[in-house]
């Protein structure tokens, strides 16, 4: 199976590239290296004394996206990290987030609409449960407004996401909602 990880030189994208190289998938990273290097591919190959291949591209480059799919039709799945992703930026560039965070799930989605089968996971965040009324969080609790450019832009994903898969049954997707992942490979 052939996966395409966005973002996945990105902290928690590269450490889920690593297990699925290791679980050997065949693994397509794309990134535009904004929150991220390429020495990454370094650490993958280190790791698994093997690398995912890597595209260079900015999803927001509708046209470039629609090219990476026509080159790249046997890809069957797509777990996208790629946003912007710091609730203090989004307050103060919230167009910023709007562009990259929402533009850049709809271009894929449209791509992946194409494909006669496609599985989206979709790296939402707990920013989705607002200000919460319980502590701790379960996946129970209600979506509440979203306290900032960033959290909404996690709520309005998963909400096209939705739609999305209600009119087209060839799409399967599934949001995380994670908090703050923390840690390093035990690797170092």
């Amino acid at each position: 199976m052939k996966i395409l990880v966005t973002g996945g030189l990105g902290f928690i994208g590269s450490h889920v590239v690593v297990e699925l190289l290791n679980k050997s998938y065949d693994v397509i990273v794309v990134d535009n290296l904004s929150n991220s290097t390429i020495d990454v591919l370094e650490g993958i190959r280190t790791i698994c004394n093997k690398e995912p291949e890597f595209e260079k591209l900015d999803l927001r480059d509708k046209l470039a996206v629609s090219d990476f799919f026509v080159r790249n039709q046997d890809i069957n799945g797509v777990i996208h990290f790629a946003a912007s992703k710091a609730v203090g930026e989004s307050v103060e560039d919230p167009l910023l987030y709007y562009e990259n965070n929402i533009n850049t799930l709809v271009y894929l989605l449209q791509e992946l609409q194409k494909l006669p089968k496609s599985n989206l996971i979709f790296s939402s965040s707990c920013t989705v449960y607002g200000q919460a009324d319980v502590l701790p969080i379960t996946e129970s609790a209600p979506v509440k407004p979203a306290e900032s450019p960033y959290g909404n832009t996690k709520q309005v994903g998963e909400e096209i996401i939705a739609d999305v898969c209600k009119v087209n049954s060839s799409l399967s997707a599934i949001a995380l909602r994670y908090f703050n992942p923390i840690g390093s490979h035990h690797s170092g």
